[in-house]
């Protein structure tokens, strides 16, 4: 697994290259295409090559899958590496931070690997499963707070949930003592929820491909992740997340709501 981890980081940061190559440069960044899920970029598309020619050339009989490109279905069974080269599209599209790229590898149909990488603060967040998460190689765990007074909860604004939802889940942790955070990328928040710099996160669910890397992070830097209704197959479209002690008290308060 480490040899696969290896070019995972190699991959991540060719990509990482590619990506603030264009952050640099976004007057060049043109439109591809519009989707529902967001726009499809130029630089969806470079990130995507640079990191494909280093999993290609180094494993050509693995299954490749990205959220840019409609690659060729893979056989379900091997070894499979799901690519998203940009998460947080509209941030990178302002000019903001609060993206990253991500590389996910499945091996007979479980999650084994994933790597996520902020380029602009050059962090790289990587998770081994029965191994832990780390960034830039150092262990990570999530925060030990057990209330939500005075803990640091991420929450969705940008979400298809609806606003009378949003305002009364917002008002229930203001009232309990809890900061709130909204970075515009669910992804971003769960893998800083793992690296405990925020306790907890109410937010829509993004990809498949991103969430299925950023679940299997989470879960081995010691935080639970549910939808709603405390399903940990993650079917509906909204995801609460936290360490273990605050775990059940977010999701209670979720549930009221869904």
């Amino acid at each position: 697994m480490q040899a696969l981890l290896n070019i995972a980081l190699r991959a991540i940061r060719d990509g990482a290259t590619a990506l603030t190559g264009n952050f640099d440069r976004l007057d060049r960044v043109r439109l591809v295409e519009e989707r529902d899920d967001g726009p499809l970029t130029s630089a969806h598309l470079d990130v995507e090559t640079a990191m494909l020619m280093q999993l290609q050339k180094t494993f050509p009989k693995h299954g490749f899958q990205s959220s840019a490109s409609r690659l060729p279905e893979p056989d379900e069974a091997g070894t499979i590496w799901f690519l998203e080269p940009l998460i947080g599209s509209a941030n990178f599209l302002r000019g903001a931070h609060g993206f990253l790229l991500g590389l996910t590898c499945r091996v007979d149909n479980q999650i084994k690997l994933s790597v996520f990488a902020d380029p602009l603060l050059n962090e790289e967040f990587t998770a081994v499963r029965g191994s832990g998460a780390s960034l830039n190689g150092h262990r990570i765990r999530v925060a030990g707070h057990a209330e939500l007074q005075d803990s640091t909860l991420a929450m969705d604004f940008t979400s298809e949930l609806d606003r009378e939802h949003l305002l009364h889940n917002l008002g229930q942790f203001l009232e309990q003592g809890a900061t709130i955070r909204s970075s515009g990328n669910s992804v971003l928040d769960l893998v800083n929820v793992a690296a405990g710099r925020l306790d907890a996160g109410i937010v829509h669910k993004p990809s498949a491909i991103a969430l299925a890397g950023a679940a299997m992070l989470l879960r081995e830097a010691g935080g639970l992740i549910s939808d709603a209704m405390g399903n940990p197959q993650l079917e509906s479209n909204q995801l609460v997340f936290a360490n273990p002690r605050l775990f059940r008290h977010l999701l209670r308060l979720a549930r009221s709501q869904a």
